[in-house]
């Protein structure tokens, strides 16, 4: 039985009816998923009594400087992006200025000519001829010469004027480049600063923490505080649905690429701290070095934890989720969704770390997964 255009039309407008409000619904449970997780974090801080001046002091810091770190990234990249234009700038000036010799040396020399022959110059050369046809010739070859002279004048002072303006381009990238080079060296100072200051608190905190007891309970409250934001995050997310043409996270194990090149200075299942375990990788890193997703998978968390420092947690489907913790900068948000191997953050020492690392972990389930089992070779 054939169906009538008006039909398929009809039909037509149902099914994009049906994906628009499906979208909306997604998009209204990511904005449910934010405000939850942000109500979450605002009871754990409530409720955390034990609450030290020293770890609001270490957040302040890392975050404060954190951004500085962000800040003078932009302005080397400024920078180097003036340094590249000013470069070219200089190539065009010399181009020009030869361009300008050569031509001035050519116009002096036909402007010669002419004075040579002073105001009545076509005159004298007709004089010259006897031959009709040669005269043609001559006011022919003289009306050329003419305008070439002229194109060449014209030429020239395109020339002059191009050349001017280049010169002011020149002068206004020197002044922009000595601007930004002066603000990067005060950046510099205060991330120096923030730095020392971090390094003081952070003494003052592990001085803190002398017994092995205290530092026990201290990560145990850590973790504990982010079973309960997983926890809220797989509630909320429950009904949340991926793309059709989603490349499933299981089907990926042992082929995954690590989020960043680097030596693994604790491994999965390795002791921390009494009977405590790790139930992730911490991974070696320079400060700064990208981190990237493992798997594509939507932002569920960008935030400071205590212990994590800068966390960003991806939910791949099917009960998987990756996080990646103690960044210096992380650059997606919640609700975010991110490809396999796009960049989410920078490698940092946050959440009062002696060394930049990253934490590296795999959650199945709401259990820790080993990602040597998951990750393919470096």
């Amino acid at each position: 039985m054939k169906m009538t255009r008006p039909v398929v039309a009809i039909c037509l407008l149902l099914c994009l009816s049906n994906l628009s409000i499906a979208d909306d619904k997604q998009q209204a449970r990511l904005k449910d998923l934010e405000k939850s997780i942000t109500s979450l974090e605002k009871r754990l801080a409530t409720r955390d009594k034990e609450k030290s001046n020293l770890q609001s002091a270490l957040k302040k810091v890392e975050l404060e400087a954190g951004k500085i770190s962000r800040d003078l990234r932009k302005l080397r990249k400024n920078i180097s992006g003036l340094e590249s234009k000013l470069s070219k700038l200089n190539k065009q000036e010399t181009a020009l200025e030869e361009n300008i010799a050569l031509q001035s040396g050519a116009i002096v020399d036909q402007i010669s000519a002419a004075y040579k022959l002073g105001n009545q110059e076509p005159i004298k050369l007709l004089l010259n001829q006897e031959d009709p046809q040669k005269m043609a010739r001559v006011f022919k070859y003289y009306g050329y010469f003419l305008q070439a002279r002229t194109e060449k004048i014209q030429n020239y002072m395109a020339d002059v004027d191009a050349l001017s303006e280049v010169i002011e381009s020149i002068n206004r990238q020197k002044v922009e480049l000595s601007k930004s080079r002066a603000e990067l060296e005060g950046g510099q100072k205060k991330l120096g600063s923030r730095v020392k200051q971090r390094s003081g608190t952070l003494k003052k905190l592990q001085a803190s923490l002398r017994t092995d007891k205290k530092k026990l309970g201290t990560l145990q409250k850590e973790r504990g505080k982010l079973e309960e934001i997983l926890s809220a995050v797989e509630e909320a997310i429950a009904d949340m649905k991926l793309p059709e043409n989603y490349q499933p996270f299981a089907s990926r194990k042992g082929k995954l690429k690590w989020p960043l090149k680097g030596k693994v200075a604790h491994s999965y299942g390795s002791a921390r701290s009494g009977e405590l375990r790790w139930e992730g990788w911490l991974i070696s890193a320079r400060a700064g070095t990208a981190v990237n997703a493992v798997h594509n998978g939507r932002v569920v968390f960008s935030n400071y934890l205590r212990g994590f420092g800068l966390l960003i947690i991806l939910d791949h489907g099917d009960g998987y989720m990756t996080l990646y913790a103690h960044n210096q900068e992380l650059l997606k948000d919640t609700g975010d969704w991110v490809q396999s191997s796009e960049i989410l953050a920078r490698a940092g020492d946050t959440g009062g770390l002696a060394k930049p690392a990253l934490y590296f972990e795999i959650r199945k389930k709401g259990k820790p997964a080993d990602p040597k089992v998951w990750l393919g070779k470096r």
